[in-house]
């Protein structure tokens, strides 16, 4: 899987500059080698194979947001003021990883391999 490739869509998925996104390539890097490791000895097609970076990318970007920005409430309340954010960043991030998930679900099963791991307590 192509590095260039991976962060090329991180960068349109997050909207960082390049600056900002070298702050976060080894979340990039541990991204990619783990869908790597997902799709190991797998005979991808090009359309395939751009669609398992795209689903990377966005892996990559909900992994960043989590890390980023999970110490962000939701809520805000100062005496009879309270504040509510509307949805945060990891949540639409978590939004574009599960749509994500599911378009790539015919080149890698996460849930079957999630109930692999449970049960032969490997992962």
């Amino acid at each position: 899987m192509s590095f260039k490739d991976v962060t090329d869509r991180f960068a349109l998925v997050s909207g960082l500059n390049p600056e900002e996104i070298s702050k976060w390539i080894f979340v990039i890097t541990d991204c990619i080698k783990y869908f790597e490791s997902m799709i190991e000895g797998k005979k991808l097609s090009d359309v395939e194979r751009m669609r398992v970076v795209n689903a990377c990318a966005v892996y990559a970007y909900y992994k960043y947001s989590l890390y980023k920005f999970a110490d962000n409430s939701s809520k805000f309340k100062a005496g009879d003021i309270e504040i509510t954010k509307a949805e945060s960043i990891t949540d639409k991030a978590h939004t574009m990883w599960q749509q994500e998930k599911s378009e790539i679900g015919d080149i890698v099963d996460f849930d079957k391999l999630r109930l692999l791991c449970n049960f032969f307590k490997f992962c």
